[in-house]
This record gives structure tokens, C-alpha cells and sequence, in this order.
């Protein structure tokens, strides 16, 4: 059964400044928790005030610029929400904050279709709307899916979504979910309106399910309050959620969000699963578990296979004439620079503290010699400033294309491949009695 693929989850300071977020709140510490967390943990640009007049003053200066707005529905001179309508006359997604919800304020917030409503009570409130900032400004990178054959239905979904900032991939037939979960393998969530029931929904679910697995990926089906029966089969056909439309602007909101955190909770996990923490290439488990794979494909004749051993030349010397954080160092720096000059298919491990391993498909004993001549003079040509130092390193490489034997036999004879290397002064590629060094 196949499984989804997922990139690496989101970092720290991930958005490097180039996104823009209005706050606008009465409290001082509440406005400052919220730019502390916005501008160092997210590394988002915040500009905060306290007025409505502030916050209508900020939106013609910065007109297209803000991705989203947390503002409170009482400011001293907007004290039933009325902020709020600049902001979504502008089609600026808002976070509404507040420590009393009015029948005014509840009213302007369901005309307008916020994004959410937080109650401002405790420190803890503070953190779910920082969480709720972060989730909402990181949905452009989740991708949904939606299958519809209606155009009204289509716009009506499309606009709830847009808000949210998810990424929307339109579908109009069968053919073409099919084609776009192999274009987009991140796909979280497929939706599937009422439209699509006349192209038998639950055939196409199963169909589905025999791929993927529902914590891999959610389907969500849309359907009218009368239809109970349709509801349990479809259900019982793959769908995680069935959503039963007229239905409350919010509670759609959370439903999807359920569905699209809940893939990506698995995703992660699995991800962490077959990852080396400190580099992020895949870790020794998975070198072993993907290796025999490909070794068997190489013996059933289908690819040829070359193993390719990495070892970072003065990485005991670093460690001994600075630290362990520094060669911890130099390891972080060179993993994701080796891995990017690898192709797609191409797997790339961490084998042991010094040492990555690469399995290299259908590359050719010639290539594989270039490949790996390649990934040495990467390494020896990059340096990693470490407290002000600039530390040195290079790599001696030792391969092989020999599936006589085993898997574990063939990491032996790289290794062997890689001690001659390391014999002949180090800084060099061994591939069998081919020998590459500079000149």
C-alpha cells in the first residue's frame, strides 16, 4: 500500500520575513506576547497597534501587503467590531480576538466570515492564538484537493478556503484526482461535493483506499442534511468525515482542519521515524529498510545499484581540537549540500557519525565514478564558520556495484573501497580499482 510523501515539517523562523501581519490589540501585554511570538518564533514582519483608526491608517499604507490580521473586536474606538470591516473590505483574512463576544460582534464576525474567534481570558488563550497565527499563515504549503463537477459549488467552497490561505487543486473528473495526487504526493485532503455522487463517490473512495490509506490521506465528502443512508456508506467506503451542507461557516472550518492536521500529525511522525535528527537525511533504519529493497530490485535485474560510502576526513580532528559541537557542526553543514546534489530518486543516509552512505540507481559504473568525484569536491571545496572559525574539511569515498552477495555485503565492500581510499592519503574516490584524487 502506498503511502504519501511528506517534506520536512516546519522550522523555526521559517518564513524569514517575507510575510506581513497587522495586530491590532488594546492591551500592551497582550499586543507585545503576540509580536514576541509572530516576529521571533515565526519570523514574521508585525506591525501592531491599538485604535481602529490605526489599523485603517496601516492598510492604506500596506494595501496588499498583510496576509492576515488578530485584531480585537474592542478597541476603544471600535468597540462593537466595527475594525473588522476595513479589514475584510480589503479581503485581508482576520483573526478576531476578544474578551466578550456582543450580539454586534457575533453578527459582524459571521457576515464576514472570519477566519476565527478567540476569547482573550489567560496567558494559555495567548498561546492558542499564536498557534492559531502559525497554522493559518503556514496553509499555502497544505494542499487540498476538490472534486466538483458544479461551478456554484465550486466558487462557494473555493471562497471559504481562500480564506484559510490553503492551496486549492480543482478537479472535474476521475481521471484527473488520480493524475494530480502523482503530480502533488503533499496532498492532504480530498474534498468531494454533491456534485460528484452521480460519478458513484463511493466507487471512487474505494478505489482510493486500496492506495491510500486514510491517516496517508483524508476524504471529505459534502452532502445534503436529508441524505443520512448516503452518509454511514460513504463512510464506509474510505471517507474520514462527511459533512453535511447547510452547515454552520465555522464548524466547516474546524472539520477541514481536523481532517488536514490529522494527515499531517501521521505524516510527521513518520517522517521523524526514518529521519537522523541532527541532519535531517534519512537515518541508518531506513538506509537498511530501503536498501534491501533496492537490492532486491538490483538482483531481479530491474536497476542497477551502486553503494557509495562518504566519510568526513578530519572529523575526529575537529572534534579534538575544538569540540563535539563543532564537528557537530561541520556534519549538519555538509549533509543537506551532498543530499541536494543527488537526484530524486537517489537515497542519501546518515550511516554513522561520520559517515553517509548513498544508493545511486541505474547511474552506470562511469557516472558513478563522476557522482561520487562530484560529491568530494563539494566537500572539499566548502568550509563551516564554527565561533569564528572557518573550519577545513574534505571527504574520502569508497563505492561499489558488486550485488553478488547481500546488502550488508555490498556497505563491506564499499567499506573496503573506502579504506583504500583512506590508505592512499585520504580526500580520494575508490570505486573498485578506479581511483579519482586531486591532481
Amino acid at each position: 500500500m502506498s503511502q504519501i510523501s511528506k517534506a520536512s515539517p516546519a522550522e523555526s523562523n521559517e518564513f524569514n520575513g517575507s510575510l506581513r501581519v497587522l495586530i491590532a490589540e488594546q492591551e500592551q501585554a497582550v499586543r507585545d506576547a503576540l509580536v514576541e511570538r509572530v516576529e521571533k518564533s515565526l519570523g514574521v514582519t508585525a506591525d501592531a497597534v491599538n485604535t481602529a483608526a490605526a489599523v485603517r491608517k496601516l492598510v492604506e499604507q500596506h494595501a496588499g501587503e498583510y496576509v492576515l490580521a488578530v485584531v480585537d473586536t474592542r478597541l476603544p474606538d471600535a468597540p462593537n467590531g466595527e475594525v473588522l470591516d476595513s479589514l475584510t473590505e480589503n479581503a485581508i483574512p482576520t483573526i478576531a480576538i476578544s474578551s466578550k463576544v456582543t450580539d454586534d460582534v457575533a453578527d459582524r464576525l459571521l457576515d464576514k466570515h472570519i477566519i476565527d474567534c478567540v476569547l482573550k481570558r489567560t496567558d494559555e488563550d495567548i498561546e492558542l492564538l499564536a498557534d492559531i497565527v502559525q497554522q493559518t499563515l503556514q496553509n499555502p504549503q497544505r494542499k487540498i484537493l476538490y472534486f466538483s463537477t458544479d461551478d456554484i459549488n465550486r466558487k462557494k467552497i473555493r471562497q471559504l478556503l481562500d480564506i484559510h490561505r490553503y492551496t486549492i487543486i480543482d478537479v472535474r473528473n476521475k481521471a484527473d484526482i488520480r493524475r494530480q495526487l502523482s503530480e502533488h504526493p503533499d496532498i492532504s485532503l480530498i474534498i468531494m461535493d454533491q456534485s460528484t455522487l452521480q460519478f458513484d463517490a463511493m466507487e471512487t473512495i474505494s478505489d482510493l483506499r486500496q492506495q491510500y490509506r486514510r491517516e496517508d490521506l483524508a476524504i471529505a465528502t459534502l452532502c445534503s442534511q436529508d441524505e443520512q443512508q448516503l452518509g454511514a456508506k460513504l463512510l464506509r467506503a474510505g471517507a474520514n468525515d462527511v459533512i453535511r451542507q447547510p452547515m454552520p461557516t465555522d464548524e466547516f472550518y474546524y472539520r477541514i482542519k481536523h481532517c488536514v492536521e490529522s494527515v499531517e500529525r501521521v505524516r510527521e511522525i513518520k517522517y521523524n521515524a526514518t529521519r537522523d535528527l541532527q541532519t535531517g537525511v534519512y537515518n541508518r533504519d531506513y538506509l537498511f529498510e530501503v536498501g534491501e529493497k533496492l537490492y532486491g530490485s538490483a538482483i531481479r535485474g530491474d536497476i542497477k545499484l551502486t553503494l557509495a560510502m562518504i566519510e568526513i576526513d578530519n572529523y575526529e580532528d575537529i572534534t579534538t581540537q575544538h569540540s563535539p559541537e563543532a564537528s557537530n557542526a561541520v556534519i549538519k553543514s555538509l549533509a543537506p549540500l551532498l543530499s541536494a546534489e543527488l537526484r530524486q530518486n537517489d537515497v542519501m543516509a546518515r550511516y554513522d557519525a561520520s559517515t553517509f552512505i548513498c544508493l545511486l540507481s541505474n547511474v552506470g559504473d562511469h557516472n558513478a565514478i563522476m557522482v561520487c568525484e562530484r560529491l568530494r569536491q563539494l566537500v572539499n571545496k566548502s568550509s563551516v564558520d564554527y565561533q569564528s572559525s572557518l573550519l577545513t574539511v574534505s571527504c574520502s569515498v569508497g563505492a561499489t556495484s558488486n550485488t553478488d552477495e547481500s546488502f550488508l555485503a555490498m556497505i563491506g565492500n564499499a567499506n573496503k573501497s573506502l579504506q583504500n581510499a583512506i590508505a592512499k592519503g585520504r580526500n580520494c574516490v575508490v570505486v573498485s580499482s578506479s581511483t579519482l584524487a586531486d591532481s
